[in-house]
C-alpha cells in the first residue's frame, strides 16, 4: 500500500494496527499480525488502532497499490469496531486530509 497514508505509530515507531472504513464497512491495512488478539479481545496488540475514514469505496480503492483490492484485506466486524470504541482504543481519522498533508 504505497499510496496509503498511514501515520506512525507512537511507541517504536512501527504502523502498529491500521483499519480503513468506509461506511458501516472497516478492513485491516496493517497489523496483522495482532489480528487474533484484536478479534478475541484478549492478549496483547498495539493500541490505540488508528482508523482511516474514506468518503467512498473508490476514494479508498484509490489509495490501494495497484494489484491490490478489497477483497483481499481481512474484514473486521462492527462489534469488534464498537469494543474498540467502547475501550477507548480507536482514533478516527480523515484519509483525505491525511493525504492532503502528505
Amino acid at each position: 500500500m504505497t499510496n496509503m497514508p498511514t501515520p506512525e505509530h507512537q511507541s517504536g515507531g512501527t504502523q502498529g494496527i491500521v483499519l480503513a472504513q468506509v461506511g458501516p464497512a472497516y478492513w485491516m491495512l496493517a497489523g496483522e499480525d495482532h489480528l487474533d488478539n484484536l478479534l478475541s479481545g484478549e492478549g496483547p496488540y498495539p493500541a490505540p488502532v488508528r482508523c482511516l475514514c474514506f468518503d467512498s469505496v473508490p476514494d479508498f480503492e484509490a489509495m490501494l497499490d495497484e494489484d491490490q483490492n478489497t477483497g483481499q484485506l481481512w474484514s473486521i466486524h462492527p462489534g469488534i469496531i464498537g469494543r474498540l470504541k467502547r475501550r477507548a482504543e480507536l482514533v478516527l481519522l480523515n484519509a483525505t486530509e491525511l493525504a492532503a498533508q502528505a
